[in-house]
């Protein structure tokens, strides 16, 4: 580990590289090699890939893996939170992303701490790391009318795939290998979370597609992806065709022997308003149409469109609760269409109270929903009664 203990996020990440009024960012690593952060309350790993999918320094992915060989050599239970970003992002110091990303390491540090606390028998809180997966989401840029961005729609896509495909996947099979020992050793209690954004949300789906299978598949009734105990999607930009083989298998399971009540395993929630993969994703894929083979209906629909964006796929509802006024509080609803609520895979729609457009996820209650959602993976035995509301406080965002 590199840098030893650190106070100041800004200080321990590389110096802020200036930017033209107008430029091509380079297929260049942005965070030096052996890249773990010792922060007082976290650490965090940056790990970097390039346009072909190999990493950008291996020694990033070197310093990552010895730390989780650590972990999973002292029997130590951890939570892991990984984040892959999207489109018009890297992984730069001044990346908007990555700052957010480090405010809801400190959040989940709040949490745990005070939930291990209030536990009948109080307990050691879990270490926690952040994985920051960062590629060249950002390649052409204009710093006034920000038009340029967005031509780069083809090439990140095809960029991201490439991505998908490769070396994000030792990474992933590094921290498959710890949860599975942890989970397999009496008494552990690891806790792995997964999320992808936007192109990001497209990388990890492709790159976890064939755990969530298997796991949709299997004839137990309670579903355990092998991976991660979450996988979240946010404003996904992927084709609803990918979904379709898990979505198929969820609907048999339903129709057969229902659902055991259990957290969800894999969560993709959209933004109703999410003009980049409600409008550009269509308009970016219409060549699709005339290209690619399908049969009539949801095939068809399907290709074009994105999964949040397809109505007889979705399961629930995400809005504010209007009846409460809390800043922080919202409710989830399942679908109208028919009893799709149980399943542990969720397709949810959230009004702009919750995610306002594309980029908007980091906000105070969207950020309460994934707390919610990834605590209730943390320990089912938990006293909660004591303090129900504390992590409504520790999810308020801090002032830039």
């Amino acid at each position: 580990m590199g840098n030893g203990v650190v106070n100041d996020r800004a200080s321990a990440l590389a110096p802020i590289e200036p930017k033209s009024l107008i430029g091509i960012v380079g297929n260049v690593a942005h965070q030096a090699p052996n890249w773990l952060f010792d922060f007082p309350a976290y650490e965090l790993a940056i790990v970097e890939f390039d346009d072909q999918g190999c990493c950008q320094d291996r020694g990033q992915m070197r310093d990552l893996a010895e730390k989780i060989s650590r972990l999973q050599e002292n029997a130590k239970d951890a939570i892991i939170i990984v984040f892959t970003h999207g489109w018009k992002h890297d992984a730069s110091s001044d990346d908007d992303n990555l700052k957010d990303f480090t405010h809801v390491l400190e959040q989940v540090v709040s949490y745990e701490g005070q939930q291990a606390a209030g536990q009948s028998t109080p307990q050691t809180p879990r270490p926690v790391l952040g994985i920051f997966a960062g590629w060249r989401g950002l390649s052409l840029y204009d710093n006034r009318f920000h038009i340029l961005e967005n031509v780069t729609f083809w090439d990140r896509q095809q960029a991201g795939r490439r991505v998908s495909t490769g070396s994000v996947r030792e990474l992933f099979g590094y921290l498959h290998k710890y949860r599975k020992s942890r989970k397999d050793a009496a008494g552990g209690r690891p806790l792995l979370v997964i999320v992808g954004h936007s192109f990001g949300g497209m990388i990890v789906y492709s790159a976890l597609e064939q755990s969530l299978i298997e796991a949709a598949s299997a004839p137990s009734s309670r579903v355990t992806p092998s991976f991660a105990d979450l996988v979240l999607l946010v404003n996904p930009a992927i084709e609803a065709v990918r979904y379709l083989p898990v979505q198929a298998l969820v609907e048999e399971r339903q129709n057969a022997q229902g659902n055991v009540p259990q957290p969800p395993v894999f969560v993709c929630v959209t933004a109703k308003n999410d003009w980049a993969t409600g409008l550009a994703f269509p308009l970016g894929n219409l060549y699709s149409r005339f290209t690619e083979k399908s049969k009539p209906g949801h095939e068809r629909e399907a290709i074009l469109r994105t999964i949040g964006h397809i109505s007889w796929m979705k399961t629930h509802d995400l809005a504010a609760d209007a009846g409460s006024g809390g800043a922080t509080d919202y409710k989830l609803s399942p679908s109208v269409q028919g009893d799709k609520g149980a399943t542990p895979f969720w397709v949810v729609q959230a009004t702009p109270d919750v995610i306002n457009g594309h980029n908007d996820i980091f906000n105070a209650r969207f950020l309460t929903f994934i707390a919610d959602l990834v605590f209730t993976h943390a320990d089912h035995t938990a006293d909660r009664a004591a303090n129900p509301e504390f992590h409504r406080n520790a999810l308020t965002p801090p002032s830039s």
